[in-house]
């Protein structure tokens, strides 16, 4: 399949007729759409599969695929429109390979509104090669157009060249492989029929065996009831879907809302503020440390020659204190004498004699040790008592040592905290204010916790969907065991060995056929990793689970890589080597269309997808992209494989949107 042209009209935020030619060469396959967030490439991404398949790849409900055509149909910005305004179209020409043969096909899907809801029509028409115009398809009834399409391209594998970049990890790892090899393999049609069987088979039960009747109807009312019951789960997972995608989709406009006006810095108002007032708080508690600390000792410490004639004055009054006390001792001491002299009583001459001369001797040696021992002058200046110095001359040693060191290490910490804070109320000063960015902030947190709510409503289903699942494997298993029951007759039971031989050999085909697609499919993946990661050696093989169809990844030497343990980047290269291996696998030359196609990666893989995938994947890719992913340095390096460009702009006066051939800068 060729992608020639896609022709819009009245479509989304396109008004009027708006036609973009496609076509590439083998040596240039690209075609580069671009266009800035809003601009519309999306819209115009979308539009190809939505004219191929309708509502079929959604299984959306009627009113619901209704509701989304109304949106889709262009609303000018005045208050009442034309009844020709209430209708849209997307075209869709491309070229087909088929039985030796290449055919023009054009498909066009159009609605228009009515009273009760939205108008569709399809139209298919062909041109042959050397045919002037386009014919209708004689050979194919009207009311089977649709199944035509699907059977030229199976929307069952559409995903798999139609997708978003952004999403490819999440797809990849949500999307059923076993689904995708069984419409590769055109595994689903022995499905179909081994299940119409089962249906013949059945209607052989014996007729006088009405309880294994009555039991086999009742089972598959059941299994009906079970299927509706997961088909209506999985509808309501495509609305939640939608929904969820819908809010993202508003926190994506608020937050660049809120990026425009103050750059991501303005989401961290908050937490600059709480980090100002923590600042705030410590300088109050340094401020007050410094206070107390002069109100206390702290000020002796600006006056230490003050201090020193205190400490030497406190000195003389303690040696003062202690000549005071030795000479009172002395004194008490020669009182003593005295009195025990004159306390002897009557002497004789000679006794009375001999005492004067101790006691003259006794004053002579105290009155020489009193001469020996230097006398202090003056008089006490302050009178403290010992206690009283201890502690005075405590308060002025930490006055000269500790509370001047506390002072200084708070002072300096106080300087610090206080150079802290301005910067922070600069940086409070330079984005927006609280009642310019509360309101989007709020909304930002409102749609967050809508989101989580989808998502948790999502896995609730999710797990719905499962537990019906496993309730019709359940029943199925039952239903085969009343196969295995008496027949009506020896022809029927021949019938019926029959007929389970053929499932045998239907479900043996099937088997051996994925098992054989899935070993290509391996070493497709593994091909595809080898081709797109930067570390060339780091995954050498893939193995697929026949069974479960679970991914396992292997190093150099043969050791399992636990998926966690990659990184965001590496993850989403696997993701896309999934997808290159299922497409290359599939056998149909389909074209790539990705949106967002270089979307979170890092320089390396960016570089890979540029040099080693956009050039080879397919003979025809479309790459719808911002000029963020692909700028100049990285269109100068894809220009050797480009056939043609667009750049979409919006504008937002006239509320839509329009095209121009070139990339953004460049004029074509």
């Amino acid at each position: 399949m060729l992608l020639k042209r896609i022709t819009l009209n009245n479509y989304g935020p396109y008004s009027g007729r708006h036609r973009f030619d496609l076509e590439a060469t083998e040596e240039r396959p690209l075609i580069i759409i671009g266009a800035l967030n809003g601009g519309g490439k999306t819209t115009l991404f979308e539009s190809v599969r939505l004219c191929l398949y309708g509502r079929y790849p959604a299984r959306s409900r009627q009113r619901q695929y209704e509701r989304k055509l109304a949106e889709l149909i262009h609303r000018a910005p005045a208050p009442k429109m034309l009844d020709a305004e209430r209708a849209a179209s997307v075209t869709v020409e491309f070229l087909l390979y088929q039985n030796g043969t290449v055919t023009e096909f054009m498909v066009e899907r159009a609605w228009h509104a009515v009273k009760d809801g939205i108008s569709e029509r399809l139209l298919i028409k062909k041109r042959g090669e050397g045919d002037a115009e386009f014919c209708d398809l004689d050979d194919v009834e009207k009311d089977q157009w649709q199944s035509f399409v699907n059977g030229m391209i199976p929307p069952g594998i559409s995903d798999l060249f139609f997708f978003d970049g952004e999403k490819v990890v999440q797809m990849a790892q949500e999307y059923d492989i076993k689904s995708s090899l069984n419409s590769l393999l055109g595994i689903d049609i022995v499905e179909r029929l081994q299940a119409d069987l089962k249906v013949n088979l059945m209607r052989n039960l014996e007729g006088g065996d009405k309880a294994l009747a009555a039991n086999f109807e009742e089972l598959n009312r059941k299994k009906s009831r079970a299927e509706e019951n997961a088909e209506r789960l999985k509808e309501s997972r495509i609305r939640k879907e939608e929904d969820l995608k819908h809010a993202r989709g508003l926190i994506e406009e608020a937050e660049a809302k809120l990026e425009s006006m103050g750059g991501g810095f303005a989401q961290k108002r908050h937490d600059i503020k709480a980090r100002l007032e923590a600042k705030r708080t410590q300088m109050a508690a340094l401020s007050e440390t410094l206070s107390n600390l002069c109100a206390a000792e702290l000020p002796l410490s600006v006056a230490p020659d003050q201090t020193a004639d205190v400490i030497s004055r406190m000195d003389q009054d303690a040696a003062l204190a202690q000549q005071r006390v030795r000479d009172d001792m002395i004194k008490e001491v020669m009182h003593k004498v005295r009195a025990g002299l004159a306390a002897a009583g009557p002497l004789s001459r000679i006794e009375k004699s001999e005492r004067e001369q101790v006691s003259s001797d006794i004053i002579s040696s105290v009155e020489g040790s009193l001469r020996k021992t230097p006398r202090i002058g003056g008089t006490e200046t302050f009178g403290f008592s010992t206690k009283q110095q201890e502690r005075i001359r405590g308060v002025i040693d930490a006055a000269n040592g500790a509370a001047i060191q506390d002072a200084r290490e708070a002072a300096a910490t106080y300087g610090q905290v206080r150079e802290e804070a301005s910067s922070l109320e600069r940086a409070l000063a330079s984005a927006p204010a609280d009642d310019e960015i509360g309101p989007i902030i709020s909304k930002i947190s409102e749609l967050n916790r809508e989101a989580g709510r989808l998502e948790g409503e999502i896995d609730h289903i999710e797990s719905g969907i499962s537990s019906e699942e496993a309730h019709i494997k359940l029943l199925d298993s039952k239903i085969r065991e009343i196969r295995a029951s008496q027949y009506k007759n020896k022809k029927n039971r021949r019938r019926a060995n029959l007929t389970v031989k053929i499932q045998q050999t239907l479900e043996e085909y099937a088997g051996q056929l994925r098992r054989r697609k899935i070993a290509l499919l391996e070493s497709y993946v593994a091909e595809a990793m080898a081709t797109l990661m930067h570390k060339r050696d780091f995954i050498k093989s893939v193995r697929i689970d026949p069974e479960s169809f679970a991914i396992t990844i292997y190093d150099a030497r043969k050791d399992q890589i636990p998926l966690p343990t990659i990184s965001q980047g590496e993850r989403q290269m696997l993701s896309m080597s999934i997808l290159w291996g299922l497409a290359r696998a599939s056998g149909r030359p389909l074209p790539f269309m990705i949106d967002t196609p270089l979307a979170r990666l890092d320089a390396e893989h960016r570089a890979n997808l540029i040099e080693r995938f956009f050039p080879l994947a397919s003979h025809q890719i479309l790459l719808f992209s911002t000029d963020a992913e692909i700028g100049r340095a990285e269109y100068r390096r894809l220009a050797p494989y480009i056939s043609g460009s667009y750049t979409i702009k919006y504008d937002s006066e006239s509320r839509q949107s329009g095209e121009r051939p070139g990339y953004f800068w460049e004029d074509v």
